[in-house]
């Protein structure tokens, strides 16, 4: 309970009075991050499929997109800039890392940020309706565990997230893995024996296609902990955060591409 509190307190708007020992915990049990993503699943269908009825598509996954990013606190959308500023500029690593802690915002970081906006408001616009109380709640699922990815194969740094990467290790991205995959196949459960999804329980493409987009979120986050290795010596909570941002994108991505096929 002290490691959800701290990680509500950190990954939402949500206030709670936490202290030194529960944001502890939190780095030691990172693993855990993936119940964040199914608040924020939930919240993403709920908003989706509501807004869908008044608002045409587009405009819904945009205000449904905001909505996300501002009870983060733009948190992710902050490192996905700042991410973006030190992979684009010229130089040798200390010149990347500077860039990235640089608190200013360069052009190569607004247009990376911008860049993985226009493309997640673009996927999440895309997805069938009929799909819309399942694929965004994964998205938001999968990300958290691509973090923990990203985490596990990361170096840690002296940032704020340095004990988290130190404690994530291949053992906690199991635990994740396993976590993430057991609440999106409980949840596909339950929204189809309520009638609110429909799938064949035998259809082998469907299950594919699931295993083919939480394969996608692990990979996303070792691609990433290893382009943070070679151009900044470390993953870091900037990282960590353009992460989250990059792996919704490629789960809404990959969804858009494998439901027609589904």
């Amino acid at each position: 309970m002290s490691t959800l509190k701290a990680m509500f307190s950190f990954f939402t708007m949500i206030r709670m009075d936490i202290t030194k020992e529960d944001m502890d915990d939190m780095d030691r049990r990172f693993c855990l991050v993936p119940v964040v993503g199914l608040f924020y699943g939930i919240l993403a269908v709920v908003l989706m499929v509501v807004l869908f009825e008044m608002i045409p598509m587009l405009a819904a996954a945009v205000l449904t997109l905001f909505v996300i990013q501002g009870m983060n606190r733009f948190l992710h959308i902050d490192g996905t800039i700042d991410v973006g500023d030190g992979l684009t500029v010229a130089g040798k690593r200390e010149d990347h890392l500077r860039a990235l802690k640089d608190t200013r915002i360069g052009a190569g970081g607004m247009a990376f940020a911008l860049f993985i906006v226009m493309l997640t408001v673009a996927a999440l616009s895309g997805i069938w309706a009929g799909y819309l109380i399942l694929v965004p709640l994964m998205a938001e699922i999968l990300a958290k565990n691509s973090m923990v990815s990203a985490a596990a194969f990361g170096t840690p740094g002296d940032g704020m997230a340095g004990n988290s990467v130190r404690n994530t290790t291949p053992r906690s991205l199991f635990v994740s893995s396993v976590l993430s995959l057991a609440v999106i196949l409980a949840y596909t459960v339950i929204i189809k024996e309520l009638g609110w999804f429909s799938f064949d329980y035998d259809n082998v493409i469907f299950w594919i296609s699931m295993a083919s987009v939480f394969i996608a979120s692990v990979v996303t986050g070792a691609i990433m902990s290893a382009i943070a290795k070679r151009n900044f010596g470390v993953t870091n909570g900037d990282v960590l955060g353009a992460t989250n941002e990059i792996s919704r994108a490629v789960t809404l991505l990959m969804m858009l591409a494998l439901i027609p096929v589904i």
